[in-house]
């Protein structure tokens, strides 16, 4: 049996090409769902390379047709946009809190202070890149007519939202409200006003604080921001 020489690799020494073992890179499998509702299954590598790439095809997924003051949004028609929002009102109408808030309305309507109109405050826009915020608005909005029909249905509604876009301003009008710029609403809160203000930015409340108190706020709870000054 022929002898094989065997040489022992010293310390500090460098093991030839052949000899280098495989990188191993320890990744981590999680199920990602993207805004279709589609569940992904995908190895994250724990690299900052692969988090780089992940933020990037983040980016992707949001990306929109064009930017306003770094709000990114898609292009829609005017009736694209109506058949978008035709969607998810009636999603709405057929659901339980719809039913809930007739309910919740039609008992809390006797013995309290009238409405005579509506302010509409921070809806976000129809064309956002995110299906999410789409939905949310669109839900938002259509949550808001049920409220003015169970309120008699005769309101003045001004709205007003910084992303609003052109194509926003023209549907929302098509639908009879008065669409101005920040902060002219605030200046239609009367004692006799509906305030619909979901999900806004606390100055937003601060502002309605400081006019006169309406009727009705509808918005979220103010002690989620601590003290307005800070």
């Amino acid at each position: 049996m022929p002898h094989t020489n065997r040489k022992k690799q010293t310390a500090g020494s460098t093991p030839k090409r052949d000899e280098k073992k495989p990188t191993i890179v320890h990744t981590k499998r999680k199920e990602v769902e993207d805004e279709e509702g589609w569940t992904h299954i995908v190895d994250t590598p724990r690299t900052r390379s692969a988090a780089v790439k992940s933020k990037t095809n983040a980016l992707v997924l949001h990306a929109g047709d064009f930017e306003v003051n770094g709000v990114s949004y898609i292009n829609r028609t005017l009736e694209e946009l109506k058949t978008d929002y035709d969607y998810w009102k009636k999603a709405w109408e057929e659901s339980e809190p719809c039913k809930e808030l007739k309910e919740k309305i039609e008992a809390g309507k006797e013995g309290k202070r009238g409405v005579d109109n509506v302010v509409l405050l921070g809806l976000g826009s129809l064309q956002s890149s995110r299906r999410e915020g789409r939905r949310a608005s669109a839900t938002q909005l259509a949550a808001l007519q049920t409220i003015i029909r169970r309120l008699g249905g005769d309101l003045k509604v001004v709205a007003q939202d910084p992303q609003f876009t052109d194509l926003d301003k023209e549907f929302l009008t098509s639908l009879g409200c008065a669409v101005v710029e920040d902060p002219e609403a605030f200046k239609e809160i009367k004692e006799g006003t509906l305030v619909y203000a979901i999900h806004c930015y606390a100055k937003v409340y601060k502002a309605v604080s400081e006019a006169p108190q309406p009727a009705l706020l509808i918005g979220t709870d103010v002690g989620n921001f601590g003290r307005f000054d800070t």
